[in-house]
């Protein structure tokens, strides 16, 4: 099976990948494409920029650093990996590559909150609704509540 697991350079999209790794048997998977987006509407860089300059060429080295961050988060795991970088609408981007690819399986993380979800959609919520192949969408973990002093 091959598996795309989708990045956009935050600890949330390593975490997913350590998921996938912990989880998912290394034999079944004939290969790992690990897939960044550069959206050109995007007001912010990649969680992985650490440059204050903002342009195109900024999002696409973040972008392909933070691909690189991810597939080495499958070193010595098994199967192949290969690095991916495409501009334009995430989850779009995320769907037409699964379909490249033949993918049996796409990884992403969700980070957003509802309220982010409702009011700008969420990337994970659109690949799950549209994708053709499962998927898996990694949660952080909750937080816990500091304990109330009386």
């Amino acid at each position: 099976m091959h598996v795309l697991v989708a990045t956009d350079g935050s600890r949330q999209s390593h975490d997913a990948a350590k998921f996938l790794r912990k989880t998912v048997d290394p034999k079944s998977v004939t290969k790992i494409s690990v897939v960044a987006v550069v959206s050109p509407l995007a007001a912010v860089p990649f969680a992985t920029d650490d440059d204050s300059s903002i342009d195109e060429m900024s999002f696409r080295a973040s972008a392909e650093k933070a691909v690189l961050g991810v597939a080495a988060d499958f070193a010595d795991w098994g199967p192949p990996v290969s690095t991916h970088v495409y501009g334009g609408s995430p989850a779009g981007e995320i769907l037409k590559a699964a379909t490249r690819f033949g993918s049996g399986l796409i990884v992403l993380a969700s980070s957003s909150t509802r309220t982010q979800a409702v009011l700008m959609g969420s990337v994970a919520n659109k690949v799950l609704n549209q994708a053709s192949a499962p998927v898996l969408v990694h949660r952080p973990a909750a937080r816990k509540k500091a304990a109330k002093k009386k």
